[in-house]
Formats: C-alpha cells, structure tokens, sequence
C-alpha cells in the first residue's frame, strides 16, 4: 500500500499544467493524407471533449476543464462542417458514405447541445454513447478512400481512444454514473488496445523511432490497466493527465506514419 501511495504521489508531482487538449485546425488545401488524418482527430478528440465534460461534473478546476470543452466546442463545431464537406466532394457519387458523414454530423449537434449544458450523469451517458456511434460513422464515411497506408493512419486514432475510454468510464464510475457491463467493456477495451499495437508494431510504415514511440505506448498503458485492477481509488486528475500522456506519444507515432507513408 505505502508503494502504491509512493508511485501515485511521484506520478502526481509530474503532471503539469499545461493541458494537452488542443483542436487542431481544419488543414485547408492539404492532401488527402493530411484530411484522413483530421477526421481521426474528430473522433479521438470527442472523446477528450466527454473527459473535459466528466471532469467538470466532478467539480475538478484541474487544467480548467471548463475553458478547455468551451473553446473545443467551438473548435470542434467548425472543423465538423469541413471535413464534412471535404469528403462530400471526395467521395462523388458514393452515397453511404456521405450517408454516414450526415449521421456523424446529426449525432455531433444533438451531442453539442447537450455540452453547452452544465454536466449531467444521464447527458454524460448520451453522450458518451452517441460519440462512440459518431466514431463508427466517420469511420464509415472515409472506407471508400481507405489505403492500406491509411487505415494504418487509423489504427493509431483507435490506440489512442483506449486510454481515453478506460479513463472516461473510470470518471465517470467516481462520479457515479452507472455503468452497464463496466467490467466486460473495460477488458474489451483493454483487449483491442494490445491487438492494435500488436498489428501496428508489425507494419511497414515503422523506423527506430515509431517503433521506440510504439513500445513506450505500450509501458505507459500498464498504468491504465493497474488502475483497473487496483481497489484503490485514483486521483481524477492524475488520471485526465496520463490520458492526455498517452495521446501525445500516439500522435508522435502518427506523425512518423505520415512521414512515411508520403
């Protein structure tokens, strides 16, 4: 219990206060490379947007949760009606997926609503349901223009989400959100993690450097799974700032994929 108590206070004494949660701009006249990119940053982005959420209904002020989702939603809300309209024209004639990108867009302004409003445990659960609806569409929406190359791009946007969802769900227990299957989900997302890393471990697009980047991932996500297993209770913020850790060397791990796959 005192090592326990040490490495969580030693964690706690690293955390900075500088958020990692930033919504990227809108890349405009970039290639398709750089776009694909983008709507991956929609849907891992949601989910920081759904921790800043949970973080305010906690009553936490760390990093300012609520400056961060107010300025996200923003952000977010414009970016939306880009990418949207980027891949309208890129995918011509295909009407699923633009079918898709328009029910991404329709869940996106019921789930915006929703954010405006001081947090509630039943809005966090919508929300939190909807978004993981709106991944699987934007997802959907660019499987026309998929390469090899960039489902790979892809893959990375799915290994960062799952510290985020361990997170989310975590937060949202303490909070006292109920969960249904909570135990069965988190295995599951603990499960895909290591599946992911495992085929993006394996693929062509990797150097020294991602591979480095790949097998600190890969330590650093130990802590979510300790914090899953431990009876101790973590601290909200502690755990928001690994979270935010974890999307920093998974985006770094992108930006060599991009780099390569160019």
């Amino acid at each position: 219990m005192r090592q326990l108590r040490n490495l969580i206070l030693s964690l706690f004494i690293l955390i900075e206060g500088v958020s990692a949660f930033e919504i990227d701009p809108f890349p405009e006249g970039a290639p398709l490379l750089e776009i694909f990119s983008t709507n991956c940053l929609q849907m891992t982005q949601s989910q920081q947007m759904l921790k800043a959420y949970v973080m305010i209904g906690l009553k936490s002020n760390f990093q300012d949760p609520k400056k961060d989702l107010d300025k996200a939603i923003v952000d977010y809300d414009k970016r939306v009606y880009q990418v949207k309209a980027y891949f309208d024209d890129k995918l011509g004639s295909n009407t699923g997926g633009k079918k898709a990108f328009e029910e991404a867009l329709a869940l996106w302004k019921e789930s915006k609503a929703m954010l405006l409003l001081p947090p509630t445990k039943e809005n966090a659960l919508k929300i939190k349901k909807n978004f993981l609806v709106m991944i699987n569409k934007l997802l959907a929406g660019t499987k026309p223009l998929a390469t090899p190359d960039l489902e790979l791009i892809s893959l990375t946007g799915k290994l960062c989400r799952k510290p985020l969802e361990v997170t989310i769900d975590y937060l949202m227990r303490i909070w006292g959100v109920k969960l249904e299957n909570y135990d069965e989900d988190v295995q599951n997302i603990i499960s895909n993690y290591h599946k992911n890393l495992k085929t993006l471990s394996a693929n062509k697009l990797n150097n020294d450097e991602s591979l480095k980047l790949l097998k600190k991932a890969k330590r650093e996500f130990t802590f979510f799974e300790f914090m899953y297993n431990s009876k101790s209770r973590f601290i909200p913020s502690l755990l928001s700032k690994k979270a935010d850790d974890n999307f920093i060397i998974i985006r770094q791990i992108k930006k060599v994929f991009k780099k390569q796959a160019k």
